[in-house]
């Protein structure tokens, strides 16, 4: 059975009377969903490191700092968006790359079904290993849909998370001022 079958079935289930429904809801919908799931979920045929593989090289190891991005996701347990804004540094050792490259990285782990605990780890170890920079870190800021569509009906709060690789783990000061640069 494919997806759209799958997706009538359900859209028939949570509508026990069948008058209720428009005929182009049950003929069309499933195949709009399907389209929707297909690009929510295409970071799962990307390989993330792919974007880093460009690189250039640098004379200093400075700190390269991009904030506020934005993402969205769909939550793995219930399949609903969570969304918000991602910070992100390094260290380079001695090669950067492009500023959409690290966009691009991003957006491969987020259109995937994720836990945001995950995607930011995920997102700090591909470009720790794929840079072989000296450090990263990574703060995640996100809304949850799942907390406040239903459930606890948490409206307005957020989830953070943060990863952090190499110099950062070892260097409170170099933390600091990330920390105190993207405020």
């Amino acid at each position: 059975m494919n997806l759209k079958n799958h997706i009538k079935n359900i859209i028939l289930e949570i509508n026990s009377d069948t008058n209720l429904i428009c005929e182009e809801v049950i003929n069309n919908t499933p195949e709009r969903i399907e389209t929707f799931y297909k690009e929510i979920f295409a970071g799962l045929s990307l390989d993330p490191k792919d974007f880093l593989k460009r690189t250039f090289p640098v004379p200093n190891n400075d700190l390269i700092l991009e904030k506020d991005i934005t993402f969205y996701s769909m939550c793995e347990h219930h399949f609903l968006p969570f969304f918000g804004k991602i910070s992100l540094g390094y260290i380079p050792n001695g090669n950067i790359v492009g500023f959409g490259d690290l966009i691009k990285v991003i957006e491969a782990f987020s259109k995937r079904p994720q836990l945001q605990e995950r995607f930011c780890g995920e997102i700090a170890d591909c470009i720790f290993e794929a840079l072989n920079c000296q450090g990263v870190y990574v703060i995640v800021e996100a809304e949850h849909t799942c907390m406040t569509m239903r459930g606890v009906k948490a409206f307005g709060s957020k989830v953070i998370t943060t990863a952090s690789r190499g110099v950062f783990n070892t260097n409170p000061h170099l933390k600091a001022e990330f920390i105190n640069l993207i405020k």
